[in-house]
């Protein structure tokens, strides 16, 4: 290689970008807020409406409002996991 040519390659080498695959890595679309999340929280508590309620003919007042607890403490739990996560990334 010439002198010529190894500077050059050299130059190049040195002002490449460092992702010469052109992969680029996806960002995040979802930026709602806080508000954002309370209506996915009430969303998401609204699905357990739909796939509980239907046996609420078959289970007693007290185990409806037990299952429907034991689901909502699943979403604060869930939601409280995203929170940190999000929180780590910033």
């Amino acid at each position: 290689m010439s002198k010529n040519s190894h500077a050059k390659h050299e130059h190049q080498k040195v002002h490449s970008t460092h992702n010469s695959s052109g992969y680029e890595k996806p960002h995040e679309d979802y930026q709602a807020g806080a508000f954002g999340d309370v209506i996915i929280g009430l969303l998401i508590f609204g699905l357990a409406l739909v796939f509980i309620l239907p046996f609420a003919s078959v289970l007693s007042d007290s185990a409806l409002l037990l299952v429907l607890g034991i689901y909502f403490i699943a979403i604060i739990a869930f939601t409280t996991f995203v929170i940190k996560k999000r929180r780590r990334k910033s």
